[in-house]
């Protein structure tokens, strides 16, 4: 029989409006990583870009 380790932190999926810093009138760019939290979802996107935050999406039980 097979053991299925659980996470103790499971991933979210977070919504940024990303916007390019070196061009002021750039469109936005929706961006949804998903990460633990905030803090690393930021952290994983390009340096290029201004990052406001936007929202997380509502948790979803599986049955």
């Amino acid at each position: 029989m097979a053991t299925t380790l659980a996470h103790s932190h499971s991933a979210f999926t977070f919504i940024f409006a990303a916007v390019r810093r070196s061009v002021p009138n750039s469109h936005k760019c929706m961006v949804y990583p998903n990460e633990i939290n905030v803090l690393d979802a930021r952290q994983t996107s390009d340096r290029g870009y201004v990052l406001p935050f936007v929202g997380r999406p509502p948790v979803q039980e599986v049955a």
